[in-house]
C-alpha cells in the first residue's frame, strides 16, 4: 500500500506533533509500507509563523489532494488535527486528532479551522485515528466527530530509541523537567511552588520545552538560580541533544494538569531515567515500576528525597508497547471499513496495567 503523509508542517516545526510523525513515517516504512511525504520547503521557516499557517492551511486543501492523485496513494494521513474536505470525500484522507486541548484556547482562525474539519469529519462520519484510548474515549464523549470508527495510530519511538543507543549515559545529580509554555503545563505553579522548594533544597535542575522569548520573564523571580548555574535552560534543541539531555539526568520530572499522550514520560523511561510525574490519568496509562506519581510539592517532595537516594540503575521500560499498538493499529485502521460506529470501536490493544510504583511521602515536611 501507499501511503502519503502531509508533514507540510514539519518542514518549520521540530518537536511535538512533527516528532510524532517522524516516528510514524519511520515505524510505517519498517512495516513494509511504501511512504510519500510532503514537507515545506526550508525557507519556510523565515516566514511569521501566522503566515506560515496560513499557507499550510491552503496547502492541506488544496494541493495535498492532488498530489496524493498524482502519487496514486490509496491512503492520506492528514495527522496535524485536521484534514483536507476533498480526501474525505474521496474516503481516501485520514485525520489524526491527538486531543481537544486546541478547542480549550481563546477563539482564533485556527480554532475555527479545527471545528470546521470536525465537522466534515462528522458529516461523512469518516473514520479517523487518534493517539491513545483516552484520547479516544474523550473525542467520543465530545460527540463532535459523528460515528466513524475510530483507531488508535500510537505515538512511536523508533527515531528516539536510535538516538539514545548512541549516546553513553553521562548522569549527573541535576534534574530534567520537561514542560512548555502552553497553560496545560502549569509553569505559574511550577514556579511559585514547587522550584523554590526544590532548588533551596540543593538539587540543579535543566529545564527542556522552554525556549521562547515569552519564557524568560516567567521564570524572573528564579532569576538568582539561573545567574548560579542551579537552574538551566536547555534551549531549542535537535532531536539529538534531546536525547543527550535525557542520557545526561537520572530523574525526569514531567509536571502537567492535563495531556493527549505523556511522550516525555516515555523518552525519560527509554533513556534509562526514573521519572517523577504529576498524578494524572494520562502519564498513569504510561507507568511501570520507575515511574512515579505524586499529587501535590509535599507528595512531590518527598518522592525526590527518596529517588535521590537510590544508586541501582533503573529497570528497563515496560509501561508501553508501541510496536504491537502500531502492527494493531495497521490491521484495523489502514484498512478500515464503514459500518462501525466510534463507540463501538474496541481499543486497539489491552496495555496491562500495573499498579503505580508510588513511595508514600515521609511525615516531615520537605
Amino acid at each position: 500500500m501507499r501511503i502519503l503523509i502531509n508533514d507540510f508542517i514539519g518542514g518549520v516545526l521540530d518537536r511535538g506533533i512533527p516528532l510524532y510523525v517522524r516516528n510514524l513515517i519511520d515505524g510505517l516504512r519498517e512495516e513494509g509500507f511504501r511512504i510519500c511525504v510532503v514537507r515545506a520547503p526550508a525557507f519556510c521557516r523565515k516566514l511569521p509563523r501566522g503566515l506560515f499557517y496560513l499557507i499550510a492551511v491552503l496547502v492541506e486543501q488544496t494541493i495535498l489532494p492532488v498530489i496524493g492523485l498524482c502519487a496514486r496513494a490509496q491512503l492520506t494521513i492528514y495527522p496535524y488535527n485536521s484534514v483536507a474536505v476533498a480526501d474525505l470525500l474521496r474516503r481516501r484522507g485520514r485525520i489524526v486528532v491527538h486531543d481537544l486541548e486546541q478547542l480549550n484556547r481563546p477563539l482564533s482562525f485556527s480554532k475555527l479551522y479545527y471545528l470546521f474539519c470536525y465537522r466534515a469529519v462528522k458529516w461523512f462520519s469518516a473514520p479517523m485515528f487518534t493517539i491513545s484510548e483516552i484520547s479516544r474515549q474523550r473525542l467520543i464523549k465530545s460527540g463532535l466527530f459523528g460515528r466513524g470508527e475510530i483507531t488508535l495510530l500510537p505515538n512511536t519511538f523508533y527515531t528516539f530509541e536510535r538516538l539514545v543507543a548512541g549516546e553513553t549515559p553521562k548522569r549527573g545529580t541535576a534534574i530534567l523537567l520537561c514542560t512548555g509554555s502552553t497553560a496545560n503545563k502549569d509553569v505559574e505553579t511550577l514556579v511559585a511552588d514547587y522550584l523554590p522548594k526544590v532548588l533551596a533544597q540543593g538539587h540543579s535542575i535543566s529545564i527542556l520545552g522552554l525556549h521562547k522569548l515569552s519564557d524568560a520573564p516567567r521564570l524572573e523571580s528564579l532569576r538568582g538560580f539561573m545567574n548560579s548555574g542551579q537552574l538551566r535552560l536547555c534551549g531549542q534543541l535537535s532531536d539529538r541533544q534531546v536525547a543527550s539531555e535525557y542520557r545526561s539526568h537520572a530523574i525526569v520530572w514531567v509536571h502537567s494538569l492535563r495531556e493527549g499522550f505523556g511522550r516525555c514520560v516515555v523518552e525519560g523511561r527509554l533513556a534509562g531515567s526514573r521519572v517523577v510525574a504529576t498524578d494524572i490519568p494520562e502519564f498513569a496509562g504510561l507507568r511501570d515500576g520507575d515511574v512515579y506519581l505524586y499529587k501535590d510539592a509535599a507528595e512531590f517532595m518527598a518522592l525526590l528525597d527518596r529517588l535521590a537516594r537510590i544508586q541501582t540503575p533503573a529497570s528497563p521500560y515496560s509501561g508501553y508497547p508501541y510496536r504491537e499498538l502500531l502492527r494493531d493499529a495497521i490491521g484495523r485502521g489502514l484498512s478500515v471499513t464503514e459500518g462501525h460506529t466510534a463507540a463501538q470501536s474496541p481499543p486497539a490493544i489491552s496495555i496491562r496495567q500495573t499498579k503505580a510504583h508510588r513511595i508514600p511521602p515521609q511525615n516531615q515536611s520537605p
